[in-house]
């Protein structure tokens, strides 16, 4: 018993942060009124796609706004990259918005019966450009810089994806009611940025301590930006 108290003494002297990490919790709101379709066509594509698929470029539940992309900048900020999917399924992106660190891999697959092409447009990254046939094997591409990533299907004009490429792994996507978290957060004072495809950025400072911080976006003041649409 001794011992185990001299061997959490040890950690919680050696390892504050770990002691004392807190996390970021809060909501993003939108409550403006646009008039954009709940549902965009297919045409000839419908008898492998469907004749709707979701539009999903601005998703609100009870003003709660959904696919907000929450991330910490800070110094002393890292973290692990990781391994995320996108699947190309249904004749849309599986997800929609992806948020990961940089360095991360990404596997791309399709799981439709038809032929698709996928398109990346960015700066700091390599852009793909590739075909996908029914069951071609899965493509897998590193994401090497921070920055955001959008994905087209150039076949299908609907279809398209955000990747936002981060600088560390304290990030989270706003849920269906638009409530986000950031866990295990080192004590400190750090700038919080929440971006959505066609409603912008927003940012503001914030000091974490052990426990739960509090932090609330409203969108409602942001028009949509034609250059993300």
């Amino acid at each position: 018993m001794k011992y185990q108290q001299i061997l959490l003494t040890l950690i919680f002297l050696l390892a504050p942060g770990l002691a004392f990490s807190g996390s970021i919790k809060g909501k993003i709101t939108y409550s403006a009124e646009i008039k954009l379709p709940k549902t965009l066509t297919t045409g000839k594509y419908k008898k492998a796609c469907g004749s709707e698929v979701i539009n999903e470029k601005l998703l609100v539940n009870d003003h709660g706004l959904m696919n907000v992309v929450v991330s910490l900048e800070g110094k002393k900020l890292d973290g692990e990259p990781g391994e995320y999917l996108l699947d190309q399924k249904g004749c849309r992106y599986e997800p929609h918005v992806s948020a990961m660190m940089k360095d991360s891999e990404l596997n791309i697959r399709s799981s439709d019966p038809i032929n698709h092409n996928l398109h990346t447009y960015s700066f700091d990254n390599d852009p793909v450009n590739i075909m996908f046939l029914p069951n071609k094997d899965d493509y897998n591409m590193e994401l090497e810089e921070p920055e955001i990533v959008k994905i087209e299907c150039d076949l299908h004009g609907w279809m398209n994806a955000w990747i936002v490429v981060t600088d560390n792994s304290y990030f989270d996507i706003s849920k269906k009611e638009g409530t986000f978290e950031i866990k295990n957060v080192p004590p400190g004072k750090y700038t919080l940025n929440a971006w959505h495809e066609i409603l912008g950025s927003k940012s503001q400072k914030v000091k974490v301590g052990e426990g739960v911080t509090e932090v609330s976006f409203d969108f409602s003041d942001a028009s949509p930006q034609s250059s993300q649409e």
